[in-house]
């Protein structure tokens, strides 16, 4: 997904550690994305493709962020050399291209996180061989091994303990991809993502977080999403660092309307003893009542900041007119054009080892709204909760992707996270 696809921001006191920078206009030959596409070459078209789509935004994004010359070389590089090569085919009209679950931009996704005094980019991407959605790589498994051994290589931190131990649980093995093939149910299946990786770009480190998508597994064991993540956790968790706060999210979730489900989780590759596990819940029903009943899990969670959150939510959901209404199971990735009845509701509930309870995000479903009408919504919100630099850039900077991807109608904005 091109852009500003996600506006994550949460109230924070931490101190920038990007330094000042200059700006640089779209057309600036000195800008750190034209200085490499001078030297860098790559071994197919779709890698072209992907560079010369993808490095001015991010670029954009990094420069507009205060990222000092060195990390927006730093970081374009890793897109380049590291990144690149592990996209797959290009998004065109070509019939047969695999499909990836994050949708319109293909296997690449760009955000930024938003705290009250820095913004940090993150890019997300599904790790895609040019053989899936074949006979050979049917449910796209070969690459994931490829993509987390490059990462390690370049950034040792990143820690694949937790990948290994999670993997064989939560996605298909050999036998598995085999027996769906052979039902001849591989193939329905609308997309057949089971991994995908986030890097938080931030001081020079790259911060990496592993996402599961248990769908096929589900298909083929017969055991619903949400048991096979309870099962993975456990299994790794011989501590109990993670046991309260996801007996609190099991026990809302035994009890929430068949609308609302768990889909996927998330943990970072860092020290297992060290993670974060995020589980993340869908509602089909796209009401405030749901907002209001998942945010604080069914009324389990009342202390103050939880209820202050809910009004804030409740002043955001109002302000970007949210279309709400009854949502049908998601067929196929969004696209360009669609209606804003298409997402449903997202969340996500997060424990941290020896964490009593859980922290709550929603994702705000905006497809189908104006993006410039919600930037004048976000802009007014950080000028109202003490952001006044994006209050003053974001709407700004959001235009400005659309120069860079010479798109004259939208930069297509799918969630904002609270």
């Amino acid at each position: 997904m091109a852009g500003e696809s996600q506006k994550q921001f949460q109230p924070s006191t931490a101190h920038s550690p990007h330094a000042a920078v200059p700006t640089f206009s779209i057309a600036d030959s000195s800008r750190p994305c034209e200085v490499l596409s001078k030297y860098l070459t790559f071994q197919s078209l779709d890698q072209h493709e992907w560079w010369h789509h993808g490095a001015p935004v991010i670029n954009k994004m990094l420069s507009d962020a205060n990222y000092d010359i060195h990390h927006q070389f730093q970081y374009l590089c890793l897109f380049g050399l590291h990144i690149v090569p592990l996209l797959g085919p290009f998004p065109t009209p070509r019939s047969g291209l695999y499909e990836c679950f994050l949708g319109l931009f293909g296997s690449l996704e760009l955000s930024k996180n938003f705290t009250a005094s820095e913004s940090t980019v993150r890019i997300c991407f599904e790790p895609i061989s040019h053989a899936a959605g074949t006979s050979s790589d049917p449910a796209n498994r070969l690459i994931i091994n490829e993509a987390l051994s490059r990462l390690n290589g370049i950034e040792p931190q990143v820690d694949l303990r937790l990948y290994h131990q999670l993997i064989h649980e939560l996605a298909l093995t050999d036998q598995e991809e085999i027996l769906l093939q052979n039902r001849g149910e591989l193939m329905k299946q609308p997309s057949k993502t089971q991994t995908i990786l986030g890097l938080d770009l931030k001081g020079g480190a790259v911060t990496a977080k592993l996402y599961i998508i248990p769908i096929l597994k589900s298909l083929v064991t017969g055991q619903s999403i949400q048991h096979l993540m309870w099962n993975a956790i456990r299994k790794f968790d011989e501590r109990g660092a993670f046991k309260d706060s996801l007996a609190i999210i099991e026990d809302f979730l035994q009890t929430a309307p068949e609308s609302t489900s768990a889909n996927f989780l998330s943990c970072d590759l860092v020290d297992p003893e060290k993670t974060r596990l995020k589980i993340y819940v869908h509602d089909f029903h796209v009401l405030f009542g749901r907002v209001s009943d998942i945010w604080t899990m069914g009324g389990r969670l009342t202390d103050k900041e939880t209820m202050t959150g809910l009004e804030m939510i409740r002043e955001l959901w109002t302000a970007l007119g949210i279309h709400e209404g009854v949502r049908a199971p998601v067929e196929r990735a969004s696209r360009p054009g669609d209606g804003p009845d298409i997402l449903p509701l997202l969340f996500n509930y997060e424990a941290a080892p020896f964490q009593k309870v859980p922290k709550q995000k929603i994702y705000f479903p905006l497809v189908g709204i104006n993006d410039m009408a919600i930037a004048r919504v976000l802009s007014e919100f950080f000028a109202k909760y003490g952001m006044p630099e994006h209050a003053d850039s974001y709407a700004r900077n959001l235009a400005s992707y659309w120069y860079v991807l010479r798109s004259q109608e939208t930069i297509y904005m799918f969630y904002v996270i609270y």
